[in-house]
């Protein structure tokens, strides 16, 4: 038997709220989150930070919302999976690949055209940064240098007050992978609190930036609540605080808080499945 870790008290404002009709969207694995399905039927948009050549949370929205997507990501394009196509191709004539690796490459290529075609998607290939950050970074925070994908030279960006400026609507779905970069545009994001409903974010590397995330997730709390909580397994926890290194969080609007009843066990069962699926998920729980 798995043996769950006690999360640290000076942790607890972690511990999520009851909330009703949570579902899973995304894949079973990485990539998915847990949301509240009546928030995503009363939406009016999906924002979406970080794509990495998955598109399963985003084709589940437009599934269960008919509405449109707006995705941000500078990290994928065309060359890279046509770049990745071609080595194996050459590969493959040296007898180091097999056909069936040739499909794999072709079929990621054709998944990502279909996604960038598709009519609810407006696919925008840029960095997202704050405004504070256009003049100047924070040597504080920790991002990961990983990229699903092509870096190009000349990258274009674009700040969260202009996506959310050109974006009139209202009751948002957040979505926010960005490897780190999170921790950055919380202020800027929090000026449009009122016309989110929903963010599911995930936080990188906690151990190297503990203090960033307390400070940020107090500054959420402030206008959300959070309502679930999952540890990536593909590293463990933090030292002596026993939360997870990578946490996915989904907060709600505190407009839509009627009663605060918490949870406190951690993985749940039918809702939550492990990033990696070769290892025991991460369990952890609040006293």
């Amino acid at each position: 038997m798995v043996q769950s870790k006690k999360v640290n008290k000076n942790f607890n404002f972690l511990k999520p709220i009851k909330f009703s009709k949570l579902v899973r969207m995304g894949r079973i694995y990485d990539g998915g989150y847990v949301v509240p399905e009546e928030l995503i039927k009363k939406s009016e948009v999906l924002i979406s930070f970080g794509y990495g050549y998955d598109p399963y949370f985003e084709y589940d929205y437009i599934k269960r919302s008919n509405k449109s997507v707006y995705i941000y990501d500078y990290s994928c394009g065309y060359v890279y999976l046509i770049k990745k196509l071609l080595k194996c191709l050459k590969r493959f004539l040296l007898f180091r690949k097999k056909i069936i690796d040739i499909k794999f490459y072709f079929n990621n290529l054709i998944n990502h055209i279909q996604f960038v075609k598709n009519k609810n998607i407006n696919y925008y290939k840029k960095k997202i940064v704050s405004n504070n950050l256009a003049k100047k970074n924070k040597p504080d925070i920790f991002i990961s240098s990983h990229s699903a994908g092509e870096i190009p030279n000349l990258t274009s960006s674009i700040t969260v007050d202009d996506i959310f400026s050109s974006i009139k609507s209202k009751n948002i779905i957040f979505k926010c992978d960005i490897e780190g970069s999170e921790y950055q545009i919380i202020d800027e994001l929090l000026k449009h609190q009122d016309r989110i409903d929903v963010m599911a974010i995930e936080f990188h590397w906690i151990d190297k930036n503990l203090g960033q995330f307390i400070e940020e997730i107090n500054k959420i709390l402030k206008f959300f609540s959070i309502v679930h909580i999952h540890g990536n397994n593909h590293f463990q926890f933090v030292e002596e605080a026993n939360i997870p290194v990578i946490l996915e969080i989904t907060f709600v609007n505190n407009k839509y808080i009627q009663k605060k009843d918490y949870i406190t066990n951690f993985p749940i069962k039918n809702l939550d499945n492990p990033n990696n699926l070769h290892i025991e998920d991460l369990y952890f729980y609040f006293e």
